[in-house]
């Protein structure tokens, strides 16, 4: 599915992923695309929360999921995510018949006690993506938007760094894309 130059995911605006999260099948599949999206988690992170990973005040991604298991990060909440979280526990516990447990699965998959799988999600991914016409969408673009987006509006490299638990700025820039408008205000601020 990654199309553009390199073999990247492609970099999606505001309204593109609204469009993508709205039109894939089931819930499931939103709250995780919104979750990645709202903490630029990897979705093989994000499809492996456990309820105890969700707090009032952050979603924690402890280390075993996180990749090459190096650090455990910690994403602040924001209100709309709190929001979408919220519901979507709502529905949990109306679909399971109970309250979810904090080693529960956020994102179950077929099987008992098993999450969500990889290929379930990208299946579902391919289709919505086709279905909205987007193209070079892959589960990966989810993480390059929500780390574009926010360098664009000026946050420090450091600080996303942080969040996105990548070891170094250089491993950290090559997932950041910079858009025409972007690159046309650094030209007009040159001296």
């Amino acid at each position: 599915m990654k199309t553009n130059r390199f073999g990247q995911a492609a970099v999606l605006s505001t309204d593109q992923l609204d469009r993508l999260i709205a039109a894939l099948p089931a819930q499931h599949h939103r709250v995780l695309a919104e979750v990645c999206r709202r903490t630029a988690c990897r979705i093989s992170e994000g499809r492996q929360l456990t309820w105890n990973c969700i707090t009032t005040s952050a979603v924690v991604l402890p280390r075993p999921l996180t990749k090459a298991k190096l650090a455990s990060r910690e994403i602040p909440m924001t209100p709309k995510l709190q929001e979408i979280l919220a519901a979507w526990r709502s529905e949990w516990a109306a679909l399971n018949g109970r309250d979810p447990q904090p080693g529960d699965f956020v994102f179950q998959g077929r099987f008992k006690g098993a999450c969500l799988s990889s290929r379930a999600f990208m299946d579902a991914l391919e289709s919505a993506a086709s279905e909205v016409g987007l193209e070079g969408v892959s589960s990966h673009s989810f993480r390059r938007s929500a780390l574009s987006s926010a360098s664009e509006a000026g946050i420090p490299l450091a600080a996303l760094r942080a969040l996105s638990g990548h070891q170094s700025l250089q491993a950290l820039q090559r997932y950041l894309e910079v858009s025409q408008t972007a690159k046309e205000k650094a030209a007009a601020a040159f001296a």
